[in-house]
């Protein structure tokens, strides 16, 4: 899942500073905040089971509706009003079923109440330039980072 936009430039961006890497100014910068800070633990458990519906099952379906309210409330700022992302601010896909840590409420329910926030190199530095361009031109025929 390609979460920076998938032109060939845009690719480009991302393998040569990296994300959340901090030796890098250019580097692209996202961070979700702890919700666990923001709205309750009964809450979170809802917009798990909203969220975890988009794209698979559900423990518990009852709380879906509760789910997409606090998702319309909190979270569509970033992942939109269909949950598909923005590709300008790094927010993924929702919807689609590609999970970087785990799929499922669970899991979902632990990256809502204290992200992850990975953490990418630049790899401009050790690559250089003509090989950087070499695999960004090689991702965006795997799909355009799409």
């Amino acid at each position: 899942d390609w979460l920076w936009g998938g032109t060939t430039e845009q690719i480009q961006q991302t393998i040569a500073h990296g994300i959340r890497f901090a030796s890098d100014p250019d580097t692209w910068q996202s961070e979700m905040p702890p919700f666990g800070d923001i709205i309750t633990p009964e809450q979170i458990a809802q917009v798990g089971a909203y969220v975890a519906s988009l794209s698979g099952k559900v423990q518990d379906a009852s709380l879906i509706e509760p789910g997409a309210k606090v998702f319309a409330e909190n979270c569509v700022a970033c992942h939109g009003d269909n949950a598909k992302g923005n590709k300008e601010l790094g927010a993924p896909n929702l919807t689609d079923a590609i999970w970087l840590y785990a799929p499922g409420e669970t899991a979902i329910a632990v990256q809502v109440r204290a992200p992850k926030h990975g953490v990418m190199p630049a790899w401009i530095g050790r690559l250089g330039e003509t090989k950087v361009k070499e695999l960004a031109v090689y991702v965006h025929s795997l799909g355009g980072g799409e």
